[in-house]
């Protein structure tokens, strides 16, 4: 067969992660919210497992924002301002009630690990800082029970590190998802979706808050529905 001298371009833009990692979020949460898991297991677990793949690719895309964006301490009172709007949607899916304590959204694992990245990105930090940056947001995360907790914090960490070599930070991501539950271990679906990442190529323009407005917003539908269908 002969070469027709066109080479396809494999290559994932920023808005292919950002669109890929809102539909498996919302595959995840239409199961988590709306199918009863013991009338449909296999069902309720197929989707849960998608799910899985959104996580990393939200944290892959924040440390692309932490490093192109002009203005870091805007960013970062942007998370804090969505996490804040997220909180009652996300407790009225999750729980039912409009405040819970026992969970908080991923909004604020976000915040909290573009925070360490702030802190350790700082010239002439000491190494010791450094780690106590690291492990400190992995501790907050943790004792406010945010969502993914102190693993969510240390993969944006792990990231942000390698950022330089995507192939060492893919390979140590993959090892940190494999150390949790059976169903997280299908996070690493999202592993070829990384690798292949360009952040030349974005062919799909995105409204600059769509992500933030359709977490809270997906959520909230979410929860109206299973009030109407009656799944409670």
């Amino acid at each position: 067969m002969e070469e027709t001298g066109i080479k396809r371009d494999r290559h994932f833009g920023r808005s292919f992660l950002k669109i890929t990692a809102m539909l498996s979020m919302l595959c995840d949460h239409i199961a988590f919210v709306l199918i009863p898991a013991a009338g449909y297991p296999s069902l309720y677990y197929i989707m849960r497992a998608v799910g899985r793949i959104a996580f990393p690719l939200f944290c892959f895309m924040l440390v692309e924002g932490f490093i192109y964006t002009h203005n870091r301490e805007k960013y970062i009172i942007r998370l804090t301002i969505f996490a804040v709007i997220s909180e009652i949607p996300f407790d009225l899916s999750a729980g039912g009630s409009v405040l819970c304590w026992d969970r908080q959204n991923v909004m604020w694992t976000l915040l909290i690990g573009f925070i360490v990245m702030y802190i350790i990105d700082k010239p002439g930090e000491a190494y010791i800082a450094r780690i106590l940056a690291i492990f400190g947001g992995g501790a907050a995360a943790y004792f406010i029970r945010t969502d993914y907790s102190a693993f969510g914090v240390f993969i944006i960490v792990v990231l942000y590190i390698c950022r330089y070599n995507r192939k060492a930070g893919m390979v140590i991501m993959g090892i940190l998802i494999l150390l949790q539950n059976s169903i997280e271990i299908y996070a690493i679906l999202s592993i070829p979706i990384i690798l292949n990442y360009s952040p030349d190529k974005n062919n799909v323009h995105l409204p600059k808050y769509f992500f933030y407005v359709f977490y809270p917003a997906h959520l909230l539908v979410l929860y109206i529905i299973r009030c109407y269908t009656g799944y409670i």
